[in-house]
C-alpha cells in the first residue's frame, strides 16, 4: 500500500500544485486557441493542432490527413461565412490510457444569429495533437 502511495502521491501533488498556481493543462489552452482560430476561420493556423492523420473528423471523415481537414473547413466556412462556436460551459478533461478527451459544450451559429446546442468531443494523443474531433447536437 505504501508503495502505491509513493507512486501516486507525486502525480496528485503536481495536479493540486498546478491548480493552485492557476495553470491550465495544455489541452485546455489548445482547445481555447483552436476555437478562437476556428471562429476567425483561420483553417491554416488551426491545422497545427491536428495530428498528421486524424482518425475521426466530424461525422464522415475517417483516417484523413490534416490537410484534408483544412480544405474541408475552408469549404464549410465559404458556405457559412458567419459560422462560429460559443462555449457555454468550462472544458471538461478526462484522461485514460494516455488519451485525453476534452468535452466542450456550446452554441453553434451557422448564420451568425440562429444556433443549436452542441457537444464537441476532442481526443488528444500522447503528443497533445488532436486525433479525433466530433460534434453532437444536443436537445435542449
Amino acid at each position: 500500500m505504501r508503495f502505491i502511495l509513493f507512486i501516486l502521491l507525486p502525480f496528485f501533488s503536481a495536479a493540486v500544485l498546478r491548480q493552485e498556481q492557476g495553470q491550465e493543462p495544455a489541452e485546455i489552452k489548445i482547445v481555447h486557441e483552436l476555437f478562437r482560430l476556428r471562429n476567425e476561420h483561420k483553417a491554416d493556423s488551426a491545422e497545427q493542432y491536428f495530428a498528421d492523420t486524424v482518425k475521426v473528423y466530424m461525422k464522415y471523415l475517417r483516417n484523413v490527413p490534416r490537410k484534408v481537414i483544412t480544405r474541408s473547413d475552408k469549404s464549410f466556412w465559404k458556405a457559412h461565412p458567419k459560422n462560429k462556436f460559443e462555449m457555454t460551459a468550462p472544458v471538461q478533461l478526462t484522461t485514460r490510457g494516455g488519451i485525453t478527451t476534452a468535452i466542450i459544450t456550446g452554441k453553434e451559429y451557422l448564420d451568425g444569429a440562429a444556433f443549436k446546442y452542441e457537444r464537441i468531443e476532442i481526443k488528444f494523443d500522447r503528443a497533445k495533437k488532436i486525433n479525433s474531433f466530433r460534434g453532437f447536437t444536443l436537445n435542449q
